[in-house]
Formats: structure tokens, sequence, C-alpha cells
């Protein structure tokens, strides 16, 4: 079987490239980073380090590369599409409109007889499927036409991988001479939405093909417990001083307050929302384990890198947090742990107490108001927390 990965970064190679090398694919990354493209044909396989209880080094292969730099690019690309199994996208979300216009260039070559070719876009964002056809069909002459040759699948992609460079990171590079260090950690499922998929789909180590309402759980599962979980702690975690993510789960206040937002609230509304699909004791299960991913001292994840563009987190196009707590009230919940991250957002972009009915505003209004109640009281017990470190923000969550 053949794969073409668009986007050798940290999916790419630290997550994708290992479930494809242990099934046996051959891959092609397609990358505009030249001199990552250079080695990866050099040396045929790539090194990413595995982080669970222990860090191994894991080497992906066999792999090839194209070079999106070069004027043979498009060509090169449309003749591994023609003879692909497997499209996946792991570019990230701001290379929607290229990744679209490469796909569009290639579907309209004359050698590409798929109909339609399978593209799994494994980017973390609300609906990269939908974007990457509305990217796609704008590059195409006949932008109708871009579902026949293509079917733009979700995933859930649920372990988290960093690009550093050795300064960052003292750990084995990708290959030899790159300052490249992929970090990832040991999750292995990928889930898919088999409802979007063309059949059949290519079986690789790892993946799940899910029905639509069982996707659309586990693509709330990641989206509330997973992202809204993680950024809560990075966010208090700033506010209280914290450089590591595993330095929240030793904070006896920021902890609880991960905690009562994982087991209590989201999971509540996930297994309230979801019970064909989630019981009480499967989201404890899941909970336990992502907890102790999210706060694993070996990986390293800072609160810098949990909190990057923190307004985002209460905007509609992500939402994380704000998204996670309109969720947990609509299916029954307080979300009184996640209004503090809300809150905590907003005071760590300056924002003052006034705005958060403006930024709320696009919250469903069955519970808008609520929310923004919750969000002022969290405003003034994270003010009152930084000005007297004895007062407990744990206190806030009964």
């Amino acid at each position: 079987m053949k794969a073409l990965i668009l986007g050798a970064g940290g999916v790419g190679l630290g997550f994708v490239g290992e479930l494809l090398s242990s099934s046996g694919w051959e891959m092609t990354f397609a990358d505009i980073d030249s001199e990552l493209v250079g080695a990866l044909n050099k040396h045929s396989h790539a090194i990413f380090n595995k982080i669970g209880k222990q860090i191994e080094q894991v080497q992906v292969s066999p792999v090839s590369a194209i070079d999106l730099q070069t004027p043979s690019a498009s060509d090169q690309l449309t003749e591994v599409l023609a003879g692909a199994d497997l499209v996946f996208t792991t570019a990230g979300a701001r290379a929607f409109e290229p990744v679209g216009k490469l796909l569009a260039s290639a579907a309209e070559s004359t050698i590409f007889a798929h109909q339609p070719l399978n593209v799994l876009c494994c980017e973390n964002h609300r609906n990269a499927a939908a974007a990457l056809i509305e990217a796609t069909g704008q590059a195409m002459k006949a932008p109708e036409l871009v579902e026949t040759k293509f079917a733009f699948v979700n995933t859930v992609v649920a372990r988290m991988c960093q690009r550093l460079t050795s300064s960052e990171r003292a750990l084995p590079a990708v290959a030899p001479g790159l300052d490249i260090v992929i970090a990832s950690e040991s999750y292995q499922l990928l889930p898919i939405d088999g409802s979007a998929a063309a059949a059949p789909v290519p079986q690789f180590a790892g993946l799940r093909i899910l029905s639509g309402p069982e996707f659309a759980a586990w693509d709330h599962r990641k989206l509330y417990a997973h992202n809204g979980v993680h950024a809560l702690l990075g966010v208090l975690g700033r506010l209280a001083g914290h450089t590591y993510m595993h330095e929240c789960r030793r904070d006896p206040d920021v902890d609880a307050v991960g905690r009562w937002a994982m087991w209590e609230e989201v999971g509540g509304a996930l297994v309230r929302a979801h019970p064909r699909v989630f019981t009480p004791a499967d989201h404890d299960a899941f909970a336990e384990d992502l907890y102790e991913r999210i706060t694993n001292k070996l990986f390293a994840d800072t609160t810098d890198r949990a909190t990057h563009n923190t307004m985002r987190m209460i905007q509609p196009q992500d939402g994380r947090l704000s998204k996670a707590a309109e969720f947990v009230l609509r299916f029954g919940g307080q979300p009184r742990s996640l209004a503090l991250g809300i809150a905590g957002v907003m005071i760590l972009n300056h924002q003052p107490q006034q705005q958060i009915t403006s930024l709320l505003d696009y919250i469903d209004p069955a519970v808008r108001s609520e929310l923004i109640g919750l969000t002022e009281e969290a405003f003034a017990t994270i003010l009152a927390w930084q000005d007297d470190p004895t007062q407990q923000l744990r206190a806030f969550l009964q």
C-alpha cells in the first residue's frame, strides 16, 4: 500500500508515519522544508521520539519526499497521487489553501483516475474536511467535481506531537545533520468518520472506522475533554506561574479544577449527550489515561505551548473553552471550572470584565446568560486568587 502525506511535521512523521510504517506501507511526504525533504530522500527513513512512561526512538520507513519549493513539485505530486491508496493532510489548519491548490492541480490531471480518493484530514480543526473541500473546490476549474475526485474525511487526532529544535529538547533528530526534533506521545488510535469515506478504506495500525453518530461523540470528546481541559490547565498554570504542564498536576488548586472539568463537567456532559457511545466507566478509563498524558513530565509540554494564541479559546472559530462550557450547559451541567478558564483567558489578554457579554455573544441564546453570569463570578474569583494566593480556586467549583 502507498500513502501520500501532505506535511512532514509532528503529526505526519510522529503519528501517521508510525502507524503506516508498522503496517508495511510505503510513504511519500510532501513539504516546503527543502532541507528536511533532502534528508528524508537521502536516508529513506525518519526518527521520532515516542514518549510515554519512557522515551524511545522509533524509525519510520520506507519514506521518500517531494520538495514543494521546486518547479517539478506539481508533476511529482500528481504522479504520486495517481498511484496512492490513501492521502493524509497533516500540514495544519493554516495550510488549507495551499493544500487545496495542490490537490486541485493533481485532480485535473489526465493521469488522475481515482473516483474518489480518500483524504484523511488530520488537522486539529473543528471541520477540516469541509475547509479542505472548500479550498480545493475554489482552486478547481470545475469545483462541482471536487467530491467526485476526493472523499475528504474528518479524523480525531488525539496524539500530542511537537516539532522542536535541539536547543529546545536534547533528543535525537529526525535525521543526521538536521536540527529538527519530533517528540510525540504514545497514543495509538486514529478514528475516522466512516460515513464520509469512500469504501473500502485500506487498513493500517490504529485505524478505527466509526459511524457518523459514533464519530460525532469521539469528536466532541477530543474537542472538549482533550482540547478543553488541556487549555484550562495551561491557562490556570500560566496564571499560577508554572512553566510546564506537569507542574499543574502538583498544584492542588489547579489540579482540582482540571480534574473537576475532566470528570464532572465535560465527562458528565459527554455521557449524557452520547449514552449509546460512552458509559461512565468508559469515560473514567479514558479520562485517567488522558489526564496522565497531558501532564506527563517526560513529555515536558509547556504552559506557553498549551496557551498559544489564547483568545482563540473563547472565540467562535475555535472556542475550546467557551464551546466546551456551552456543551456542558446544553447537557445539564454547570461549567464552573471552564468559566474559570474563560475568565483566565480574558485576564491573560488584559480584557476587562465588562467585555464578557460581547465576547460570548455567539453562544447559544438558551444558555448564554447563564454562562455570562458564571464567567463574571469566575473573573472576580481569579482576581482574588491572584491578589491572595491563600484563596482557593477549587472553592468556586461547588
